[in-house]
């Protein structure tokens, strides 16, 4: 059955005309939902999110797409906020179907594996409540730190960067060829960024800070999401390589 919300745009794209655009699909369901559902979202460190919308009531005609509607605006969540367990506090058969979701469909249990378990260490977990968690968050001051002798690095799928910074001057910039996505060997990663650290470092007197990033997702600091590290096991990172 064809999802009745997924409304034809009023300019069709010539080049993909069965474009059916997310905001105007999310208009039309919220004109008929009227039955509120509460959502938090927890990530590893205790933190709790919380967002909401509405969703159809059980004996409405398309109630069936309920299903489609909250697991869209879930992985929205995911993706943007990050985390590992959802509460749900609204009709039961709502958590049900989000949880089946993320354990029997294809594309939730994808979901499960990259966001759940590679970055937050756990699968993702749904549970019905009749109250949210309290939202918290811990926030911890990063950036506009330029004093003393810092490092930073970035890891790409096609190089590496590093600069070396003195008191807000970069003495030192450079950017290595490598390519890590399917590297099984940890050593091969371990390598190749203490080779930049060490770079970086010869041109300072000392080190104050370091501080890196690279492509993918990383939850609290892990690197399992991590791009660069995607041909590792998962074995390789619970043994720490």
């Amino acid at each position: 059955m064809e999802n009745p919300y997924l409304v034809v745009p009023s300019i069709p794209p010539v080049l993909d005309p069965g474009f059916r655009p997310a905001i105007l699909a999310r208009r039309a369901f919220a004109r008929d939902a009227s039955v509120p559902v509460r959502i938090a979202l927890e990530q590893a460190d205790g933190s709790v999110f919380h967002a909401a919308m509405a969703v159809l009531p059980e004996d409405h005609p398309n109630a069936r797409w309920n299903a489609f509607f909250v697991e869209r605006f879930a992985k929205f969540l995911l993706w943007s906020w990050g985390g590992w367990r959802i509460w749900i506090q609204g009709p039961p058969r709502i958590a049900a179907d989000l949880q089946r979701h993320y354990l029997e469909d294809a594309t939730g249990r994808f979901d499960s594996e990259i966001i759940g378990q590679r970055i937050y260490d756990h699968p993702i977990t749904v549970v019905a409540t009749g109250e949210l968690p309290p939202a918290r968050s811990r926030t911890t001051a990063l950036g506009r730190h330029l004093e003393g002798c810092r490092i930073g690095f970035d890891l790409g799928g096609s190089d590496r960067k590093v600069a070396a910074l003195r008191d807000g001057e970069v003495v030192f910039s450079e950017e290595i060829v490598w390519d890590p996505y399917f590297q099984k060997d940890p050593a091969y990663h371990h390598d190749g960024i203490m080779d930049s650290l060490r770079r970086g470092a010869a041109h300072l007197p000392r080190g104050d800070a370091l501080g890196g990033g690279g492509a993918g997702g990383y939850g609290h600091n892990p690197g399992q999401g991590g791009a660069p590290f995607r041909g590792g096991s998962a074995g390789e990172f619970e043994r720490g390589g």
